[in-house]
């Protein structure tokens, strides 16, 4: 059985399917995908979930969709507290959700809570200390926040 013929009908519905993904629906059904089932039923389905929240939170940012980004990251957050394995990126990347919205005092708070918990010895993702405590700095001169 000849199946050459279907190569390209099967190419065109993978690229349909890949653009799909990364449209507005798409995005909202992998965030409803993600966000159905019920934390701490299934440890391994808790995992998967929260890193794909993770990703999606990550791809949004890469759009500069910062508010979405922010409510997918605060909802891994959210819905997985600290039992999370990116608690404390979710955290971090949540600081440059909030600065691109504008909202410096939010990301001066959650700054401030990093540099608290030392998010570094968690995470190595999140930069350590002085690094925190320099954008928090920063961030509170140019803003003049409390």
């Amino acid at each position: 059985m000849d199946l050459s013929g279907l190569k390209w009908p099967a190419i065109i519905l993978v690229v349909i399917g890949v653009i799909w993904l990364l449209s507005s629906g798409g995005v909202s059904w992998m965030e409803q995908n993600f966000t159905k089932a019920t934390p701490g039923v299934d440890a391994a389905r808790d995992k998967t979930d929260e890193a794909g929240l993770t990703r999606l939170g990550g791809y949004l940012l890469t759009l500069w969709r910062y508010e979405h980004a922010a409510r997918v990251m605060e909802a891994a957050i959210a819905r997985y507290g600290m039992n999370g394995p990116n608690y404390w990126y979710n955290h971090y990347r949540l600081v440059k959700c909030y600065e691109k919205m504008e909202d410096y005092q939010r990301a001066y708070n959650v700054l401030m809570q990093l540099v608290a918990a030392s998010a570094h010895q968690y995470d190595k993702r999140v930069p350590e200390n002085d690094n925190l405590s320099l954008r928090a700095s920063k961030l509170k001169e140019l803003h003049e926040l409390r």
